[in-house]
């Protein structure tokens, strides 16, 4: 009776945590630092979104959220990502926007950080995810087969550190 119990109190909790939904207001406005400031928890919770839902469902909304998070990125004046060749999927849309919010996430956790290969070992990593996740949606991409590779044998960071 206990085990059925916790079985079903776990089920109803994963599904939940599965099921968690980001809302991006239609008003935001990033007209002075402090709009970018006060958006720093929906950037994180849109990185997460994007990660965890696959690219296969809500297409709409996964553009409301790619959208957002363009214009954040672009305009923030406390975060700033270095798109190096070699390390980025350019010829990848999906995977390029899970790069460039894992390096967000990577810095507006770690106090702004502006180290360029903490952020871009964060920001393959979830791309990394993204992709292992939405392989058979996204196609093999040679760009993320090799940071695959890398993060296999365990030297991602030191590939990227030459990168830069």
């Amino acid at each position: 009776m206990k085990i059925s119990k916790a079985f079903f109190i776990l089920l109803f909790v994963s599904t939940n945590l599965w099921a968690q939904n980001v809302e991006i207001p239609s008003n935001v406005k990033f007209e002075s630092a402090d709009d970018y400031k006060k958006t720093e928890q929906l950037v994180l919770e849109a990185t997460d979104w994007l990660l965890k839902t696959p690219i296969s469902e809500e297409a709409k909304k996964r553009n409301e959220v790619n959208d957002f998070l363009m214009k954040w990125m672009g305009g923030s004046p406390s975060v700033s990502i270095n798109l190096v060749p070699g390390i980025v999927p350019f010829d990848s849309p999906d995977c390029l926007m899970s790069f460039m919010s894992g390096w967000v996430k990577y810095s507006l956790q770690n106090n702004y950080s502006k180290d360029n290969v903490e952020c871009a070992v964060a920001g393959a990593q979830n791309s990394i995810e993204f992709y292992i996740k939405n392989k058979a949606q996204l196609g093999k991409n040679s760009d993320m087969e090799k940071l695959v590779k890398q993060d296999k044998k365990g030297k991602l960071k030191s590939y990227i550190e030459q990168k830069f």
